[in-house]
């Protein structure tokens, strides 16, 4: 496998770009060449693996999302080498050429110099205020946050852990996933300062597995991974279909565990989700702990809201709280940045903070702000899906092409509207919450037994988000 991946001059060839951006002139034109393909660089060329490096990570996700997942660039691609199977994109940062000490021939291929001593510096810098201190523990994390501090040393193991078990953390974005990582780095960092810690991306992650692959010291790469006493890795899901970086992070991950290592996850999926990942990886990871960021209920919103505002030193009145845990129904970053939104208002603009002026600040944050409407639309959605009508799925018709539908539309409003049950049961036509209940139960059980379920359940949340 390693053989196949050492890169020669040749095939990091500048040619391939060249044929590249005269293909993609063709094709777009001028103007969105420019704008999406122009900054893109080769990063690696494996004959039937094209990976190419985005200057930003907005770049990176709309390259993914337009080009990359419709197949329009992997079939773009193929007519300069029949040969390429996949296309992928990912960040790479560019490093400040005046600030970066540039090493002696004879210093280490990764240099320690990160300002913390005990954290590698080829990975990602930690974020001064994602700490414990700072983390809102609801009724939606505290599962979360009760194992992050076992992960991080605060609270003792239990009898149910013998050994460190891996931990994974999944759930949406903007939930507080990174924030909980990154507070288990720095409970580490400043009172464990004999353990090594690295806290990275899974693309940092591959960028320098590839990197030491093409200086030929794939060895190094290998020993300072497995140097590691705390292993973080971020954004998981982006090591899906690169082959050779699964099998060298399970590799890693193997000695880390048998070592007795901790090992901490993120991503934004459950890993019997993550497609295009190796499923011998997928069970040994399942094999760990996996812990779910669930939406924030009602209850849960509020009670964020107060501890924010409580951080950042401003009062709010309780039907202003009130008002906007009902209609931000989104994630946590949602609910911080509407927050400070209010309060710069306050500060700058001398505008009191009232229901009035947060229904106000709220129009600007449409996309979040989807009370009434993320249920009518996940209705519409469904009913567009498997072409039924939107009074099939209120109607008391217990038919299975209606049925199921249904069920699926519950489970795709309780997930996604973070609505309590009895309101869930009167947007379906007056529905008992012992309904509801059955339906998001048999819908979550099916998504994890029959894939042909998963996969409809996924499309149609796609379909919602965008």
């Amino acid at each position: 496998m390693e053989a196949k991946l050492i890169l020669t001059e040749q095939q990091v060839d500048s040619g391939f770009m060249s044929h590249f951006s005269q293909i993609c002139r063709a094709e777009f034109g001028e103007e969105i060449y420019k704008k999406w393909f122009a900054t893109l660089e080769l990063f690696s060329d494996l004959n039937s693996e094209i990976i190419l490096a985005a200057p930003s990570k907005f770049v990176r996700d709309w390259i993914i999302r337009e080009f990359v997942e419709t197949k329009i660039l992997p079939q773009l691609l193929q007519k300069i080498r029949p040969s390429i199977k996949k296309v992928t994109a990912i960040y790479v940062a560019k490093p400040d050429l005046e600030q970066t000490p540039v090493p002696s021939p004879s210093a280490e291929k990764v240099l320690n110099l990160s300002k913390h001593d005990n954290v590698f510096a080829f990975g990602t810098e930690l974020k001064r205020h994602y700490n414990f201190e700072n983390f809102i523990s609801a009724k939606y994390n505290k599962f979360a946050v009760s194992m992050a501090r076992i992960a991080a040393g605060i609270d003792a193991q239990t009898n149910l852990f013998e050994d460190r078990i891996p931990l994974f953390i999944h759930g949406g974005v903007g939930m507080g996933k990174t924030h909980l990582a990154q507070a288990i780095a720095w409970q580490i960092k400043e009172f464990d300062k004999s353990k090594k810690l690295l806290y990275l991306s899974a693309e940092k992650f591959m960028y320098h597995f590839v990197q030491s692959i093409r200086s030929n010291d794939a060895m190094s790469f290998k020993e300072k991974m497995r140097s590691i006493d705390v292993l973080i890795v971020d954004d998981l899901q982006f090591i899906a279909g690169k082959e050779t970086t699964q099998q060298e992070f399970m590799h890693c991950f193997n000695a880390l565990v048998d070592a007795n290592k901790q090992v901490v996850m993120v991503c934004d999926r459950r890993p019997s989700d993550l497609e295009n990942v190796d499923e011998k990886l997928k069970s040994r990871i399942a094999g760990g702990m996996i812990v779910n960021f669930k939406n924030p209920d009602y209850t849960d919103r509020l009670a964020i809201l107060k501890a924010k505002s409580r951080i950042l030193g401003h009062e709010i009145c309780e039907n202003t709280m009130n008002f906007i845990a009902e209609n931000v129904t989104g994630s946590v970053r949602d609910l911080e940045g509407i927050l400070k939104k209010l309060i710069a208002e306050k500060i700058f603009a001398e505008r009191e903070i009232t229901i009035e002026s947060a229904r106000e600040a709220l129009k600007s944050y449409a996309n979040i702000t989807k009370v009434k409407s993320t249920a009518e639309l996940i209705q519409k959605t469904v009913a567009d899906f498997y072409g039924i009508t939107l009074a099939d799925l209120t109607s008391r018709t217990r038919e299975r092409k209606i049925a199921r539908p249904r069920q699926i539309a519950m489970y795709l409003t309780k997930t996604h509207t973070g609505e309590n049950l009895p309101k869930i049961g009167k947007i379906f036509g007056g529905k008992n919450h012992a309904t509801v209940i059955h339906a998001v139960k048999l819908v979550k059980q099916m998504i994890e037994t029959d894939k042909m379920m998963m996969q409809e359940v996924r499309s149609l949340e796609e379909k919602i988000k965008n």
